[in-house]
């Protein structure tokens, strides 16, 4: 028996399956991280295969059989209820978040900005890092949502350090062909862990790439207003969650960074960091 293990916010998933190939798909979505204090309510679910299909009864949906890629689609939004479930009332980020020198940096950035890449190459340089998807924010401090580094196919040269480390992680086929992998932030050796603290900085990535990284401040005032264009925001509590990423836009210091050369970028963080 397999067993592929899924931490939420407040639950552990467990997916128990007898296929192989079931328990290798099933893996992409796997998130395995320590969450220190937190106590995860078990959930138990058995994947079962059916001659060339599977079943598996999700709690809230109705019963998917199929293929393995309708199971594992029906798990992903099992887990975005989940989510929405769990964070009901607070801002939500799209971000990425790293330790740098003692100090918890997030780094937000619109698609195709280079923020993953950065990312990535902060894991190849022996940083620190707890997620580059969701962050929740709390009354005074952030929580990143456990989940996978998702890197496609035509970024693997980009960090070559990683590149074995990217290629073994589990894989899925996007549909324009090309394969996007799920890659824990531990795969180049530190420990994957999430906790629930206060965030330091507060990083907005342009690119500026074949360039040079620059590092700039901005007011607390330009880096709300940025917040605000970016951030998820909850049907319910409105007005306290615009609240609480104004507190954010006080309590750390706020940057734009021109993702260029990676080596300068991390230099630049290091210095401000300290």
């Amino acid at each position: 028996m397999h067993r592929i293990i899924v931490r939420t916010l407040t639950r552990e998933l467990r997916l128990h399956t007898n296929s192989e190939e079931a328990a290798v798909d099933l893996a992409y979505v796997g998130a395995d991280p320590v969450m220190p204090g937190r106590d995860l309510q078990p959930i138990d679910l058995t994947v079962e295969a059916t001659g060339p299909f599977f079943r598996v009864d999700l709690p809230g949906f109705k019963l998917i059989e199929g293929s393995i890629e309708e199971v594992v689609g029906g798990v992903f939004r099992l887990l975005a209820a989940w989510l929405l479930d769990d964070t009901r009332g607070l801002p939500l980020m799209h971000a990425g978040l790293a330790v740098i020198e003692g100090r918890r940096f997030v780094f937000l950035g619109d698609k195709g900005f280079g923020k993953t890449t950065l990312i990535l190459s902060l894991i190849e340089r022996g940083i620190t890092v707890e997620g580059d998807e969701h962050i929740v924010l709390t009354a005074d401090s952030a929580i990143t949502r456990p989940r996978r580094l998702h890197v496609k196919e035509t970024s693997v040269d980009l960090v070559p350090a990683l590149r074995d480390a990217i290629l073994a992680s589990p894989s899925m086929a996007e549909w324009t062909g090309n394969r996007v992998f799920a890659c824990p932030p531990s795969m180049h050796g530190a420990s994957w862990e999430i906790a629930e603290a206060p965030i330091d900085h507060v990083v907005f990535v342009t690119p500026n790439f074949g360039g040079s990284s620059i590092l700039s401040p901005l007011s607390r005032d330009e880096a709300f207003a940025r917040l605000m264009e970016t951030a998820f925001l909850p049907s319910e509590g409105r007005g306290k969650a615009v609240a609480r990423l104004r507190k954010l836009c006080i309590d750390a210091k706020n940057w734009n960074l021109q993702s260029g050369n990676l080596d300068q970028a991390l230099k630049h963080l290091r210095a401000v960091a300290n």
